[in-house]
């Protein structure tokens, strides 16, 4: 027997190979049914209750952003539209046989996120030249990858060698699976897909989305799917793969034959690509921190077509000058896309995409985020009693204060003119106004001098803080304006000064202020025990894995289920965070609510075990601190009556 029966028996006699809900496969049935109706799309949902639940929180989701709440399945149906609601039951499903743990759950998490990119990025092609495909096109995109989920279900630990040798070596991943196990996950997932009895069209997308353009077949309507997965694999090569560069080529030479993409129609499409994949993420809460910006990807993939290109050059007698060229063009490229020209800062572009992630960051996980605006008073006197030159060497100085002044987690950005801008993740209102003192005075102090004499030179500061809601769409515009009044005000009040705003309300900025009281971290570095710049970045690492606020209410014996369906219930229609429902229906007071959001973000475990690995404390002194802090805990809760929580 070869080796590709023999690979795909094994899979195809599995019990572990993933299987598709019959809910599923009842509604691909209606779907291509003409004569069943919306009411036999209905009643098939309502025979799953959870997946019923599921979509109907989905069809109030920022993701389909209708303007009226969905409250039946029966507005939700036709709103959404049949395949679509195909669509979201096999993603929920799949997205159940992705979550894993133990040696093979990071391959599992890398495969749902790069379906998920394929899934989106194929459904904005319907909106760049495959009209009226939009969830057809979700759907093949999310299924194309089947065979790896199958091939990590069933194979494990010998699959498991496959991946590790195509990341390695850089090789594409179906061609290293061809020569380890006779089929790649194209053919498997092909074969698994038939015994689902799919259409014969999705059936043969996932067969040859990672084949020859050459080879498409005859048929149109075979063709065109087929085309659209082969730009949707290499988009999704593109973002979660090694080769970027050799993905961006192949995803200009696709497009450019298929579609009659220009340059700018194709970064066009990847920017609502990017877009779509993080509202798709947040339909299916999947976590998509490690996914790279845009322009780090074009950076990435600029330096890579770099590096190749200089290697075939380096063919021809002329090597050394084209090397030359090339890394010239390459780092103009890079400059371009990331830093601003003159002071080396990042630029706006950069800034404002960076901006939306974190913010998009901060809103999952309930965090504070603030922009911190600085300009240089009376610049344009400096220019004209100094000259122009002594106004960029102005302007390089302040750029390398903001450099050795913010935390490493802070982006600061040139913003246009004697303006720049300071993104601060995880930055409460005090910590806020503390940075932004920080950053003016040491511009006031700086040595600046022109033919020898000292110049003296300060800036206006405002900054402003919030904590983002998902479904507030304009956060990250507001945040920046709150900012920008905020220094304006400083222009106002005779320069030389900080205005700080917070976009809070009130119940947030007290939380904000009683949380650090449950933080180890905060702890350790307000009893000077760590240096808070080395204290932060720790923190970054000890991010613990999320849990809902309501869940670890009910660990603490705080909440009961019954008061977390309530809760839930009143979010639908308040669209309030959950700790605000909580604390306005009586059931949590502010103290256990600070406690709760300490535990959230912040795992206490992982940050002592980082501690110790980092030399800075050994592990009987790290208990020790550990004791006395869980007891400061426990007395500061103990301060405040427990709220006695009504019957429900």
């Amino acid at each position: 027997m070869s080796a590709v029966p023999a690979t795909l028996e094994r899979l195809l006699k599995s019990p572990q190979l993933p299987s598709v809900p019959s809910v599923a496969l009842r509604l691909l049935d209606l779907t291509r049914d003409p004569d069943s109706g919306t009411k036999d799309i209905v009643n098939t949902i309502k025979g799953d209750p959870a997946l019923a639940a599921r979509i109907l929180k989905s069809a109030n989701s920022s993701y389909f952003s209708f303007r009226a709440e969905v409250r039946t399945l029966e507005q939700a149906v036709p709103l959404i539209g049949r395949t679509a609601i195909t669509s979201l039951a096999l993603s929920f499903s799949l997205s159940q046989d992705a979550m894993t743990d133990g040696p093979l759950a990071l391959h599992y998490q890398r495969y749902w996120l790069q379906s998920i990119v394929q899934a989106s990025a194929a459904e904005t092609l319907a909106k760049f030249g495959r009209k009226g495909l939009g969830s057809e096109l979700f759907m093949t995109g999310l299924l194309i990858d089947l065979g790896r989920l199958a091939l990590l279900r069933v194979l494990k630990s010998d699959y498991l060698v496959v991946l590790n040798e195509a990341e390695e070596t850089g090789q594409p991943l179906y061609e290293v699976e061809l020569q380890r196990l006779g089929a790649d996950h194209g053919v498997a997932g092909a074969a698994i897909m038939t015994t689902w009895k799919l259409p014969e069209v999705l059936v043969q997308a996932a067969l040859l989305h990672h084949a020859d353009p050459d080879r498409i077949p005859d048929d149109p309507n075979v063709a065109e799917l087929v085309q659209a997965m082969m730009i949707t694999a290499t988009v999704g090569e593109y973002f979660c793969g090694q080769s970027q560069g050799t993905q961006l080529q192949r995803l200009r030479d696709l497009t450019r034959r298929f579609l009659q993409f220009d340059e700018k129609k194709l970064h066009d499409y990847l920017a609502e690509t990017e877009v779509r994949i993080k509202q798709a993420a947040d339909l299916l809460s999947t976590n998509t921190d490690d996914l790279p910006a845009a322009t780090e990807l074009m950076a990435q993939a600029a330096e890579q077509i770099a590096e190749l290109t200089v290697r075939q050059a380096a063919e021809h007698q002329d090597a050394a000058i084209q090397h030359q060229q090339i890394a010239e063009q390459n780092q103009k490229l890079r400059e371009q896309v990331l830093r601003d020209a003159l002071t080396g800062l990042y630029n706006r572009r950069y800034f404002d995409e960076t901006l939306t992630n974190e913010v998009q960051r901060a809103a999952r996980r309930g965090s504070p985020i603030a922009a911190i605006f600085v300009d240089a008073d009376y610049f344009k006197r400096l220019n004209d009693n100094y000259g122009h030159k002594f106004g960029d060497a102005v302007l390089i100085r302040i750029a390398e204060v903001l450099q050795r002044t913010v935390r490493t987690a802070d982006v600061a950005a040139r913003y246009g003119g004697e303006e720049f801008v300071v993104l601060a993740p995880d930055t409460t209102e005090s910590r806020l106004r503390t940075l932004c003192e920080r950053i003016r005075s040491a511009i006031e102090v700086e040595d600046i001098r022109c033919n020898g004499q000292r110049v003296p030179v300060t800036i206006s500061v405002g900054g402003a803080t919030t904590i983002p809601r998902r479904e507030d769409e304009h956060v990250a515009t507001r945040l920046l304006e709150a900012a920008d009044a905020a220094m304006y005000e400083s222009k106002r009040r005779g320069r030389n000064c900080v205005t700080v705003h917070s976009m809070a309300t009130e119940l947030e900025r007290s939380l904000s202020q009683r949380i650090g009281q449950f933080r180890f971290s905060h702890w350790l570095a307000e009893r000077n025990l760590v240096e808070g710049s080395v204290m932060h970045e720790l923190v970054q690492k000890a991010r613990p894995q999320t849990k809902h606020i309501g869940e670890l209410a009910c660990q603490r014996g705080w909440l009961t289920l019954a008061h977390v369906q309530t809760i839930l219930a009143d979010q639908e229609t308040s669209r309030e965070r959950f700790g605000a429902v909580a604390h306005r229906m009586g059931l949590l007071n502010e103290v256990q609510i600070a406690a709760l959001l300490a535990e959230q973000t912040e795992d206490q475990v992982q940050l002592a075990k980082l501690l110790v690995q980092a030399g800075l404390m050994n592990s009987g002194e790290i208990t020790t601190l550990r004791e006395c802090f869980d007891r400061d805990c426990q007395e500061c809760l103990q301060t405040f009556s427990m709220v006695d929580a009504p019957a429900v």
